[in-house]
């Protein structure tokens, strides 16, 4: 069986470094290289990361071999910290404290983002609603409640994705070229994990989600944190591997050329944004003293996450909706007209009377939540919402960059209205 990192894109760039040093060693012997290529000795002097770096590569293949077993595989969305830090964990304290320290990986921020991915698939948009109910059932321990809703979820999204079969089913091909969630050790052995018959009454505890056993009510204590974080794990491989056939992925592509410009270029890259991230430290209360603030937006500083969200609301007021679309995050790309009517069914409900920016916290380099106090009102009455708005600072391709050192902009992640777009005020 072939491993994750036997995969092209890895190989690939395992060749590259064996070439860069190669590179290196041959410049070595060549007099005044460094005023013949300006900036290369720069570049060479992160190869050494960058090669050590490179050995990330095994994690994925490293968690299969340990807890596929369990129920849980590596996938593309999936934190890379936390796969090491639970292989680590293994160690030292066993797989059930692995386990349980994954399970708490899988945290309200952690579901906010996976949730807002599987807005930029149709198939997985349409059961944002049911999903959005399972976080709730989840993060208020009802793990009897979302444990067999996601495993519903999962089992219809492998049927239309596939245009097949479920996920459970025989026949159904769960893996893509060049892919981490569908390798051929991912999904496919997932399936077979906690696909597995349950063919008797079990009144004893279970960690891993077997489908058959929970959905036929032969499984009498299955509901508990891990088994349920192990739902959103497999339900968010599942979209890595959904977005790897939407892309192409299901047959191999033609291996392209890197030029030692490019090359060099990506390894410097890497350097830069290493250092901007070590640099990075969220701005003291004293550098917030202007907070909170009643806006209008142009009162606050330029280029701030809290003046992106003060001209959102700024237009919200004023009932433009085409400006209001573009600040909202959009993984589909839909057009200008599309987005705005989207945006109006959305937003047009309520009429906007005030707001008030209350706090902000910058969690990383390229998320901050701005804390608002929204004054809404229809024809029938005037209420008082408060309303927590992520944003994410990302460049031209929706990729999360540094704020402030990477050309890029500010958007505004639109979980956060969802308590006052989809429940009427009472």
């Amino acid at each position: 069986m072939k491993k994750i990192s036997d995969n092209p894109s890895v190989q690939e760039l395992q060749d590259q470094i064996k070439g860069l040093k190669a590179l290196k060693n041959v410049l070595s012997l060549v007099p005044f290289a460094d005023r013949m290529f300006p900036g290369l000795d720069e570049a060479f002097k992160s190869l050494d990361d960058f090669e050590e770096r490179s050995k990330l590569f095994q994690v994925p293949d490293q968690f299969n071999e340990q807890f596929c077993e369990y129920g849980w595989i590596a996938y593309e969305s999936m934190d890379l910290e936390a796969m090491i830090r639970s292989l680590a964990i293994v160690k030292e304290g066993g797989v059930q404290a692995a386990e349980e320290f994954l399970a708490e990986t899988y945290n309200e921020d952690t579901l906010i983002f996976g949730i807002l991915r599987c807005n930029g698939h149709s198939d997985f948009r349409k059961r944002v609603r049911l999903l959005e109910l399972a976080k709730e059932d989840y993060l208020a321990a009802r793990y009897h409640a979302c444990i067999p809703l996601l495993l519903a979820l999962i089992d219809g999204l492998a049927n239309d994705v596939s245009n097949h079969v479920g996920f459970f089913a025989e026949g159904l091909n769960l893996t893509a070229w060049d892919s981490i969630a569908a390798h051929e050790t991912g999904l496919a052995a997932l399936a077979k994990t906690i696909g597995l018959g349950r063919n008797k009454t079990n009144e004893g505890k279970i960690t891993v989600p077997y489908r058959n056993g929970i959905l036929h009510g032969r499984e009498l204590d299955f509901d508990n944190k891990i088994a349920a974080a192990k739902c959103w794990a497999a339900l968010f491989a599942l979209r890595d591997w959904a977005a790897a056939i939407a892309n192409g992925k299901d047959e191999p592509k033609p291996k392209g050329e890197v030029s030692w410009s490019q090359l060099l270029r990506q390894v410097a890259d890497t350097k830069k944004m290493k250092l901007a991230l070590e640099r990075w430290a969220p701005r003291r209360a004293t550098e917030l003293a202007y907070i909170p603030c009643t806006g209008p937006a142009v009162v606050l500083p330029e280029g701030t996450p809290e003046k992106f969200v003060a001209e959102f609301l700024d237009n919200w007021y004023s009932r433009r909706y085409g400006p209001m679309a573009d600040a909202l995050l959009d993984l589909l790309n839909k057009p200008q007209g599309k987005k705005a009517g989207q945006a109006k069914r959305d937003f047009g409900s309520f009429s906007l009377l005030a707001y008030q920016i209350v706090s902000v916290i910058d969690e990383t380099a390229a998320v901050s939540v701005v804390e608002v106090m929204l004054t809404v009102g229809d024809e029938r009455l005037k209420r008082f919402v408060p309303v927590k708005i992520r944003v994410t600072y990302v460049d031209a391709s929706n990729e999360p960059a540094i704020w402030s050192h990477q050309l890029g902009c500010w958007k505004i992640i639109q979980n956060g209205f969802s308590n006052l777009i989809y429940h009427t005020l009472d």
